[in-house]
């Protein structure tokens, strides 16, 4: 003999409300339209420096001695450390 489904069982599912937020919301601070500009900046410097995502994400997110810090972290942080991080990928250049 077979069991029986109960009606309980079938509407399981349904109990649960349902929401269209799929991912919730972030407290962190969003980024400043001037973090956001540096921020593309330094990808476009990179992208045209290395020519491969592979390498440019490595760069970005791998701690330079020259720099003490992450270069996407610097660049984004201020114009200084976009400055800094653009002369270290011109010095990169001038070695090759």
């Amino acid at each position: 003999m077979k069991p029986v489904a109960t009606a309980g069982a079938s509407t399981a599912n349904f109990d649960r409300p349902r929401t269209m937020q799929f991912r919730k919301r972030s407290n962190a601070p969003r980024p400043s339209p001037d973090q956001m500009k540096r921020q593309s900046d330094v990808l476009q410097s990179a992208w045209r420096h290395f020519g491969e995502p592979g390498a440019v994400i490595a760069f970005l997110n791998t701690r330079h001695i020259q720099l003490e810090a992450q270069p996407l972290h610097l660049a984004v942080e201020s114009a200084e450390g976009l400055m800094r991080v653009e002369r270290l990928l011109e010095e990169m250049t001038l070695r090759t």
